[in-house]
C-alpha cells in the first residue's frame, strides 16, 4: 500500500509528540475507572505508554515490547495484586490509546485503506500487549516461578 511507511512514521511522530498528554489521560482514566489499581507511578506509566504508542502506530513490532508487559504482569503477581484489577487497568489504558490512535490517524489521512490498516495494527497491539501482561501475571503466580522471580523483582 503506497505511503504506508511514511504514514506510520507520521502517525508515530504525532502520537509521540503528545506522549505526556496521553500519559496523563491514561493515568486519569485508570484512576477514575479502576480506583483499586494505583500502583504505577507517572514514570512507569509514561514508559509503558511510550512502548505502546510505538506498537499501536506500527513503528515497532509487538514482539519487541511484549517482554516489558510480561515483566509488568509478573511484577503485579509477585506483589500479590489482583489480576482482575490489573486487567481492567490495562484495558482502560488500551481504550485511551486506541481512541488517540484513531483520532490521530483520521487527522493524518481520511478513513481509507491506510486508516483501516492503522486501526487493525492498533487493535492487534492492544490484544497482544494485554495478553502478554496477563500471561506474565499468570506465570508468576505459579509457586516455583514466584519463588525465583520475587528476589529479582524486589531488588528493582
Amino acid at each position: 500500500m503506497p505511503g504506508t511507511n511514511d504514514g506510520r512514521a507520521a502517525l508515530y511522530r504525532f502520537l509521540a509528540d503528545r506522549a505526556d498528554e496521553i500519559t496523563a489521560e491514561v493515568a486519569g482514566e485508570v484512576a477514575a475507572r479502576v480506583p483499586a489499581y494505583t500502583r504505577l507511578g507517572p514514570d512507569e506509566i509514561a514508559n509503558l505508554v511510550t512502548e505502546a504508542i510505538a506498537v499501536y502506530s506500527g513503528a515497532r513490532e509487538a514482539r519487541a515490547v511484549l517482554p516489558v508487559f510480561r515483566a509488568l504482569g509478573a511484577g503485579e503477581a509477585c506483589a500479590g495484586h489482583d489480576v482482575r484489577h490489573f486487567e481492567s487497568a490495562l484495558r482502560t489504558a488500551a481504550r485511551v490509546l486506541v481512541r488517540r490512535t484513531a483520532g490521530a490517524a483520521s487527522r493524518l489521512y481520511p478513513p481509507t485503506a491506510e486508516f483501516i490498516a492503522v486501526m487493525r495494527t492498533a487493535f492487534t497491539a492492544e490484544s497482544a500487549i494485554v495478553e502478554a501482561a496477563i500471561d506474565g501475571h499468570r506465570r508468576a503466580t505459579r509457586p516455583a516461578v514466584a519463588r525465583r522471580l520475587y528476589p529479582l523483582l524486589s531488588d528493582n
